[in-house]
């Protein structure tokens, strides 16, 4: 029994590139080798995958494209069957066959695969004898996954049936391809998780409150993000807002603002002091373990009288245009989460008849356009008392426009979050 050990990169296969493009001709020196790295092969093997998106496990993923694998390859492969063995423990099922008839493995290869003999299969993917003639063998996910099983065919697209080496060359690139596979799927299933927890988090946009005009939106960068907007019944004369970003993107900035919402709805409810509610919020984030992140916050409590008690956490300072123009809500103090001992102030405004308080994320600051410069805060000031008439609706809807044509056909690299209040 002759067997081949793991290809080196530069072994290629002529035969591939000959099945695939009559005109291919190896470069001189180079006898019956093309580099596998074929864009055709590749092709194929993509094609070879085409409907296994939703398959959630290995295992699907490994009966979805084993009969696949013989459609999309055995003509530049020249297989003619390919087998699937899952496995149980330390043993194998019977063979789930695709193509010409081979002898089942299952018993073969839970033996050479735990020996250490002369007959052991040692390092996947394998080429060699078996009892159902020569074979290729490749774990797909991990060494402890299903196994698949393709037997070379004199018949195919192949002038001549692939030598052992190029076997172990195409079977090195379909296990690489099906652990990039696995893995970009695992990720979209953190990005949907992601993606459904901050969805979740978020209420209806348009609020309504006595004598206020109250709105926002959330739009959503490629990359799932942290931000975050709320309300919450502080009591009937009182309306709680919240907006937030936590650091990062994907799950765990998902998570950690979920965390915040949550710590700021138990706080509400206990009816704690902004200031106790959002140091104990402080300390929980810390405790969290993820101390490499932080979460900026703004949260305040608006009355009905126009009084707005808030602290402003390290978010960017929301703007509230009245008559003296344009100013900055700033007080407060550090992000959430880096110091547990942190303290924070309480500040004071008041909302004017008339008046419009904007709160927002940084992915409406940092918006660049295909200079490298920023929407920036005069351009959102500018927006704010342009659009002072509008509805907030309206308005909100008209700043998402200015964001989105500053960047020109460019996706939002990070979320965009606004919350409009206006005092009718």
């Amino acid at each position: 029994m002759q067997v081949i050990p793991k290809a080196p990169e530069a072994v290629g296969i002529a035969a591939l590139a000959l099945a695939m493009d009559p005109a291919y001709a190896p470069p001189p020196g180079i006898h019956a080798i093309a580099m596998i790295e074929s864009k055709a092969f590749y092709r194929k093997i993509e094609q070879a995958f085409a409907g296994s998106e939703r398959a959630t496990t290995r295992e699907r993923f490994a009966l979805r494209i084993a009969p696949r694998l013989l459609e999309q390859l055995g003509g530049p492969l020249a297989l003619g069957a390919v087998h699937l063995y899952e496995r149980k423990g330390s043993s194998f099922s019977a063979a789930k066959r695709w193509g010409e008839g081979h002898s089942d493995l299952h018993q073969e290869l839970a033996t050479r695969l735990s020996s250490r003999g002369p007959d052991a299969i040692g390092e996947l993917p394998w080429v060699g004898d078996t009892a159902g003639g020569l074979a290729g063998v490749f774990a797909v996910g991990a060494l402890d996954g299903p196994l698949i099983v393709v037997f070379p065919s004199s018949g195919g697209g192949l002038r001549n049936m692939p030598s052992r080496a190029e076997l172990l060359s195409a079977l090195n690139s379909i296990v690489y391809a099906i652990r990039q596979r696995l893995e970009r799927g695992r990720l979209e299933d953190m990005f949907e998780q992601a993606r459904t927890i901050q969805l979740s988090l978020l209420p209806e946009g348009r609020r309504e409150f006595a004598g206020f005009d109250v709105f926002a939106s959330s739009t959503p960068a490629q990359s799932v993000g942290g931000d975050l907007y709320d309300y919450y019944d502080v009591d009937p004369e009182t309306l709680g807002i919240a907006i937030a970003d936590s650091s990062g993107h994907g799950l765990p900035a998902a998570l950690q603002a979920r965390d915040v919402a949550t710590g700021l709805r138990m706080g509400v409810e206990r009816d704690l002091k902004i200031t106790r509610m959002i140091e104990r919020l402080n300390r929980v984030i810390h405790q969290s373990g993820l101390t490499s992140r932080f979460i900026s916050l703004f949260f305040g409590e608006l009355e009905r009288n126009g009084n707005l008690s808030y602290i402003n956490a390290g978010h960017p300072p929301p703007l509230l245009l009245d008559e003296r123009g344009v100013r900055q809500l700033t007080v407060g103090g550090m992000l959430l989460g880096p110091d547990p001992h942190a303290t924070y102030k309480l500040g004071f405004v008041h909302v004017d008849r008339g008046a419009s308080l904007v709160g927002y994320s940084d992915g409406v600051l940092e918006r660049e356009d295909k200079n490298g410069e920023m929407f920036g805060l005069d351009r959102l000031a500018t927006w704010l008392r342009e659009t002072a008439s509008q509805p907030a609706d309206d308005a909100v809807a008209e700043l998402l426009r200015r964001i989105g044509e500053f960047g020109g056909s460019t996706a939002f690299e990070d979320d965009v979050t606004v919350m409009l209040v206006r005092r009718t």
